[in-house]
């Protein structure tokens, strides 16, 4: 039987049809839509009596480059179980949220899709998801919770019970340029270094012209607010409070994190928006000779970088007093509550996580950090095979043990498009208005949204 297409199967327009038939729905039904009631999970059908095989319907979100990734799990998966067929389908871009929203709005979501640890909470909220918990109990030993990066399994529990199973788990390291270091006498980092460390190294590569503009600067700085959070932890703050129904991120702690990192850029550690060359990656190039950047960037570095210069990568700096500054996020799977046939999906699930096929799909082809932490060995020893840079490239699985166990709130797609217009132009420089301003104006702007949601 062909995957992709299956008689019970659906092609990729058919799929996309279902969307754009339900888009106006989307549009009108968003308040409808997260106060949903959770569909009932399907019981056990044909794949539990053998009687005939079942279909399942199996999106991710890779792009063509991992596609034959997740055909060669499929088809180890359908090697051992005959009964169950995969129709899959990858989405790449944002159609994949606008097609992933309007199903769920239908209630014909693919039994088994790709949600980030961010999206687990706004899904399951929605009703969208199935609990895994009781499946995952009695299955607790194929299963092994305790192969998980902690924060992660954080990530992905909703009141108190885990919504999703792990693919990747990525966090934020500095990689950096060695030949610029050299050129300018400046020594290395290391793995235990600060934030003022790493300032003070940047500024040694500024550069101001005769009307004291910047044209040149020490990192490559993003404003992701993920990220962002695991600097504001490392300072002292919080974001939420613990149990999520409150925004409390101005404070003191907050403000002086943000403080320090607007100082550093108007010294010239980053640019502001629109001050680097556009159109080019600036560390790639070899025009910054640091670049804030994920655990997932080492395989496009060394195929954008090639053989223009040696580089390698540096832990994320702690904080002023020695406090981790990682947070991390990463992908996962979850089952449809719509889902046809609910322990296929689950069997499927078990087997899509399983270590054998994390080191397919993570580790063998040098994607992030693998979601298990039994197939980190193999990833290190991939990250090593060639001598290709960076040499220091198993940082990025070290540095997890010390994550901060953030979860996600079920607002999170409203918080982080709010973040992007109120807080991110504040770390680029685009508005004057400081943390004091800025940070109160976020939290009234959050605890209003929550507020809207609760009522």
């Amino acid at each position: 039987m062909n995957r992709k297409m299956s008689s019970d199967g659906m092609s990729r327009r058919a799929f996309l049809q279902i969307s754009a038939a339900t888009g106006l729905l989307v549009s009108a039904s968003g308040v409808l839509a997260a106060c949903a009631p959770a569909a009932a999970p399907a019981g056990a059908g044909a794949a539990a009596d053998g009687a005939s095989q079942v279909t399942l319907r199996f999106v991710t979100n890779h792009g063509e480059a991992d596609v034959p990734l997740f055909e060669a799990v499929i088809d180890a998966f359908t090697q051992a179980h005959p009964e169950i067929a995969i129709d899959h389908l990858d989405i790449a871009g944002n159609e994949f949220y606008d097609t992933i929203n309007a199903q769920g709005v239908a209630q014909q979501l693919p039994d088994v899709w790709y949600t980030r640890t961010f999206d687990v909470p706004v899904y399951a909220n929605k009703g969208w998801t199935t609990s895994m918990q009781p499946l995952i109990d009695r299955d607790a030993a194929e299963v092994n919770v305790d192969d998980f990066w902690p924060a992660e399994v954080t990530q992905m529990r909703w009141n108190n019970d885990l919504y999703a199973l792990p693919y990747d788990f990525s966090n934020v390291g500095i990689y950096y340029n060695k030949k610029m270091f050299d050129d300018a006498g400046v020594a290395y980092p290391s793995d235990s270094w600060t934030w003022p460390d790493l300032v003070e190294t940047g500024l040694k590569f500024a550069q101001q012209d005769a009307n004291g503009q910047f044209t040149a600067w020490g990192l490559q700085l993003y404003n992701w607010d993920w990220v962002f959070h695991g600097l504001i932890m490392g300072w002292g703050g919080k974001i939420f409070t613990d149990d999520l129904s409150e925004c409390i991120i101005d404070s003191p702690e907050s403000r002086d994190c943000f403080k320090f990192f607007i100082e550093a850029r108007k010294q010239g550690l980053y640019p502001e928006a629109g001050a680097a060359p556009a159109g080019v990656d600036p560390f790639a190039s070899g025009l910054l000779p640091m670049a804030f950047q994920g655990s997932w960037a080492t395989t496009s570095m060394r195929a954008n970088i090639g053989d223009k210069f040696d580089f390698d990568c540096a832990a994320m700096p702690l904080s002023p007093t020695g406090n981790s500054c990682i947070n991390a996020a990463g992908g996962a799977w979850g089952i449809a509550s719509n889902a046809k046939d609910l322990e296929a999906a689950w069997t499927f699930v078990k087997f899509l996580t399983s270590t054998d096929s994390t080191n397919t799909l993570i580790s063998e082809p040098l994607r992030s950090v693998p979601g298990r932490q039994s197939s980190v060995p193999l990833w290190n020893e991939t990250a090593a095979a060639g001598g290709l840079p960076p040499s220091n490239v198993q940082v990025f699985p070290a540095q997890m043990a010390g994550a901060n166990a953030a979860p996600f709130p079920s607002y999170w797609r409203d918080y982080s498009n709010t973040w992007a217009n109120m807080i991110a132009p504040m770390i680029d420089g685009v508005t004057g208005d400081g943390p004091e301003v800025v940070l109160s104006a976020f939290q009234d702007e959050i605890n209003r949204i929550i507020s809207q949601m609760n009522a």
